[in-house]
């Protein structure tokens, strides 16, 4: 009598559980559906909503990563942004750097997968990592030699014709500046732009020569998460902008802009496999959207908590060991 009892109780238990799941699927389609302007309440519920869960799942399920730059002199930027795809929850994370820079990185984390390729006699090989990953992150550390912005360039075109998903950071969005009209027109599911304020003169002086409204000039697919005292979402979707200086600090520490980079790429991968979003049209800009907010918000809120333990002093490693707590506080 008594494992029948348990064993109804279970039962009940599963039913209440997919009822609810149910109730917030649908809420959640609704939302999607009926949108004219996403507010952050919004983005705060949803952004949620994309986090996979962890049962059943095989190893690479919850995304494999690509973060492309680094050079001799500039190390650092690809493994914050490849570590903090990592702890944003990603399975797997490869950074494709140079011959020179590969053995340090490699030397900071054993967790990371490095391969010595980004050069011009390794195209083939290259070609081959990007079409493994799911979100490929092209800039930090890349340099701006013009070695490396023809790499870039050569880079953006393979992904636009594998139609790769991707964030584009840093010495990145200087490859774009070169040459503006290389994202025009760029297929499903899209490219994510996270420039700061500099970076975003630049690409708005570029685009505005040609007459056209800078973060719209290259089509739906194309979409601009502007960083700053207010982190700012641009679409040609108007419903999708939004706008935030929700956590944080004053304290602007080099590196910050790579954990933002790197966790986006995890956060792109999982809002694109989500099925929440549903209207016809603003697919792939409302994902985009809610993976914006959910990297700034993450990279907010473990600048904060960093600031209140160390103060002035605080620097880019301090906010990675705030990633696990961040991201229960914000989205479990």
């Amino acid at each position: 009598m008594g494992s029948t009892m348990n064993c109804l109780i279970n039962i009940l238990f599963c039913i209440i559980i997919t009822t609810n799941l149910r109730v917030i699927q649908t809420n959640l389609v609704e939302q999607c559906s009926n949108i004219n302007e996403l507010r952050l309440s919004d983005l705060k519920s949803i952004s949620k909503s994309i986090i996979p869960e962890l049962d059943g799942k095989g190893k690479g399920e919850a995304g494999k990563i690509g973060i492309i730059g680094g050079s001799v002199e500039y190390t650092g930027a690809p493994y914050f942004a490849a570590i903090s795809a990592l702890r944003a929850g990603a399975d797997l994370v490869y950074v494709i750097t140079t011959e020179n820079a590969a053995p340090i990185i490699k030397a900071y984390s054993p967790d990371l997968i490095v391969y010595p390729f980004l050069n011009s006699n390794s195209a083939s090989k290259l070609n081959y990592i990007l079409s493994k990953m799911d979100v490929i992150v092209l800039g930090p550390g890349l340099g701006r030699e013009d070695e490396a912005i023809h790499l870039a360039h050569e880079i953006m075109q393979t992904c636009k014709s594998l139609k790769k998903a991707m964030v584009i950071d840093a010495d990145g969005l200087f490859a774009v500046y070169q040459n503006i009209s290389i994202l025009k027109d760029y297929p499903s599911p899209g490219v994510i732009l996270t420039p700061n304020k500099r970076e975003a003169s630049r690409l708005m002086q570029a685009v505005q020569a040609k007459n056209l409204s800078w973060y719209e000039y290259w089509g739906n697919n194309v979409s601009v998460l502007a960083k700053g005292e207010y982190d700012t979402f641009l679409s040609s979707v108007g419903a999708v902008k939004w706008s935030s200086n929700e956590g944080g600090s004053s304290r602007r520490a080099g590196g910050q802009g790579d954990i933002l980079s790197g966790s986006l790429g995890t956060f792109f991968n999982w809002a694109l496999k989500t099925n929440y979003f549903c209207t016809k049209g603003k697919i792939i800009p409302f994902s985009h959207s809610v993976a914006a907010y959910s990297a700034a918000r993450l990279t907010r809120s473990c600048n904060s908590r960093a600031y209140k333990i160390y103060g002035r002093s605080m620097i880019a490693s301090d906010m990675l060991k705030e990633i696990h707590k961040a991201f229960e506080e914000q989205f479990l």
